[in-house]
């Protein structure tokens, strides 16, 4: 667990999963050349890249951020016993993220903001907990703060496509919607401001749904 302090903010690293993702770097990375693979494999291997197998490692890992007395976690990870049927690594998780979060210091009942940056499968997933068999808020007393343009796309009412395929399926329903019919989503465009230190602005992917992937 890896801790610094920026200005007034202090970060702490929650990890979440560590490990191979199944993919090569064309399969992860399709848009990235051989030669940068190449270039920098004397770092790369054998923490984020297994040369002999070519499989890619990531790190899953949840942002802590305390500013102004406040709690904010930056990005929720893949959670525990989401069925993902088309993305094997992370379906029906069973990590002990909570344990992890409570070694930080934090409760799920001490969190006050949840920042998804994007809604991607390993981006919202600890946003609820399975509570018998229904999906409720893991962080009962937050706001959870939400890209509208992500959710919009997302929002299977609206029928978009994405490059993804079927690699998001269940996300929404399980992870966002549960949330937002809770009332504790706000739907934020263009530019949010949390508080002096911090502030939200839409990254260019964000304005261009059409072209998530």
């Amino acid at each position: 667990m890896d801790t610094i302090t920026l200005g007034d903010v202090t970060l702490t690293r929650v990890q979440e999963y560590f490990g191979p993702v199944d993919m090569t770097p064309e399969v992860f990375f399709p848009e990235s050349s051989e030669e940068a693979w190449q270039t920098h494999s004397d770092w790369l291997a054998p923490d984020f890249l297994d040369a002999r197998t070519r499989i890619v490692n990531s790190a899953i890992q949840t942002w802590v951020l305390r500013s102004e007395g406040k709690i904010i976690l930056v990005d929720t990870g893949v959670g525990n016993h989401k069925d993902r049927p088309y993305a094997p690594v992370w379906n029906r998780l069973n990590t002990s993220f909570l344990d992890n979060l409570a070694r930080a210091g934090v409760r799920p009942e001490d969190v006050d903001i949840v920042v998804n940056t994007h809604l991607h499968i390993d981006h919202v997933g600890w946003n609820t907990y399975l509570d018998g068999r229904t999906w409720v808020p893991t962080f009962p007393n937050a706001t959870y703060l939400m890209p509208k343009a992500d959710f919009d796309f997302w929002n299977p009412a609206n029928d978009h496509k994405a490059r993804l395929g079927r690699g998001n399926q269940n996300v929404f329903e399980d992870s966002v919607a549960p949330v937002h019919e809770a009332g504790q989503t706000r739907l934020w465009d263009g530019s949010h401001r949390i508080d002096r230190n911090l502030r939200l602005d839409l990254a260019p992917p964000a304005t261009r749904p059409a072209r998530r992937c």
